[in-house]
């Protein structure tokens, strides 16, 4: 009885199914070309200010009462010289630890205050070209929204990179390495060279190197958010039920004073060479 059932449900579903395709007009899908680019949402308001930072601000009001805010820091793994394999996802985690406005804990603690816990609402990661960070806040608390912002741009510009606190984390970064141990990080160290021959890809992973996180000085955390962490290397999002003017001036007060700290740096070249090349070298 309960292979006729299913037979008889496949029959139905496949009878269906046909009388969809043959009630659909003639001509009513074009095919697609995965060339083509996608047209920018112009529901959505962006502008560069005058020191290069950029912001996207869109409204939408579901769920109702929210607003998600992004800081997008073009800049990752990928940018790391040697001696500082590991350290843009140590600074993202010192975002946490200290800051222009916020002093070691605070930041954490204010946010669990109204609603916004560590991990679902406040967080980051890091990659290999990219580091952001996030908040999903209440919209309908202005001071909320502020604090968040002010939050961010202390993240751009702002981190106090203290040896106590960097050596504090330098300890929790180790687990995260730790616990990425196993079978899977076995399989990936054989692949990734051979996936990203001769490329960055390669020999950046994003948790970088035990040794480096253990030992590097906090110079060479400093000289690396210095560098990479530039106004005009980094973006500003912010999509919710919110009043899009408001927050626009919001973003222009609060990211227009950051300042860039050290000299542009020529991006690394992290192209990954066809394959057909690997099979040649090979």
């Amino acid at each position: 009885m309960l292979l006729r059932a299913r037979v008889s449900l496949l029959m139905v579903v496949a009878a269906t199914s046909l009388a969809i395709a043959q009630s659909r007009p003639t001509g009513a899908l074009r095919p697609i070309d995965y060339r083509e680019l996608v047209p920018f949402d112009k529901a959505i308001h962006t502008a560069t200010l005058p020191n290069g930072l950029k912001y996207f601000v869109r409204q939408n009001d579901r769920p109702a009462k929210r607003v998600s805010l992004r800081l997008g820091v073009k800049a990752g793994s990928l940018n790391e010289a040697d001696d500082q394999l590991g350290l843009a996802h140590l600074i993202e985690h010192m975002a946490f630890n200290g800051s222009a406005h916020f002093k070691p804990g605070e930041l954490v603690k204010y946010f669990e205050t109204v609603g916004a816990r560590l991990g679902p609402h406040v967080n980051a990661y890091t990659s290999f070209d990219e580091t952001v960070y996030m908040f999903d806040v209440p919209s309908d608390q202005p001071e909320i929204v502020e604090k968040a912002l002010t939050a961010l741009s202390d993240f751009a510009g702002g981190l106090s990179l203290s040896q106590q606190e960097v050596d504090k984390e330098r300890g929790v970064v180790i687990e995260e390495w730790r616990g990425g141990l196993g079978a899977g990080s076995r399989i990936r160290d054989k692949q990734f060279p051979i996936l990203f021959y001769h490329s960055r890809y390669a020999d950046r992973l994003p948790i970088g190197k035990p040794d480096v996180i253990r030992n590097a000085p906090v110079a060479r955390l400093r000289a690396f958010y210095d560098t990479w962490y530039r106004p005009d290397r980094m973006a500003v999002i912010a999509v919710g039920d919110i009043d899009v003017a408001k927050i626009e001036q919001s973003i222009r007060t609060t990211f227009t004073p950051i300042k860039a700290r050290a000299a542009a740096a020529k991006p690394p070249d992290h192209k990954v060479p066809l394959h057909k090349e690997l099979l040649v070298a090979r």
